[in-house]
């Protein structure tokens, strides 16, 4: 199951993702993360990041591994915990655009457990309405300074 969104940022592929890549700013661009620790800093291939949640009146605590660092250009990461009944791997592009920056961010859920497969299609309906929720917050932040 995957899914990906596009959005135009009025701003270099390198300022957009030096933003993406502050864990101060996850909570700005998702209100639903109360914090984002990754286990280094500057993040790299191979840093493995604690999410904490809160979404539908429930907190939960979920783990990342970055797999792919193109500082500038391009970050993969690969959801670690809960490790079922799904799990995901996030990409996110940079690319140059006459506009600025066209951010992409794909998302592919495989299912490894007990109703993976049901569960896999309700997370990716949720990520991809999720995905553009973000991407609208993340273009408003860089280009006006303030997510509201």
């Amino acid at each position: 199951m995957r899914f990906s969104e596009s959005i135009v940022i009025k701003a270099l592929p390198e300022a957009a993702f030096a933003y993406l890549a502050d864990p101060a700013s996850a909570p700005v661009i998702d209100p639903a993360v109360l914090s984002y620790e990754p286990d280094s800093l500057p993040m790299r291939a191979g840093t493995t990041n604690t999410i904490r949640v809160r979404m539908y009146g429930f907190t939960a605590t979920m783990v990342s591994r970055t797999i792919e660092w193109d500082e500038g250009r391009r970050m993969v990461l690969e959801s670690v915990r809960p490790a079922r009944p799904v799990r995901g791997i996030a990409t996110h592009v940079f690319e140059p655009h006459p506009e600025g920056t066209r951010y992409t961010w794909s998302m592919e859920i495989t299912p490894t457990g007990f109703g993976g497969r049901v569960f896999g299609r309700l997370m990716t309906i949720v990520m991809r309405r999720n995905a553009r929720k973000q991407q609208t917050r993340f273009k408003r932040v860089m280009e006006t300074g303030s997510p509201i």
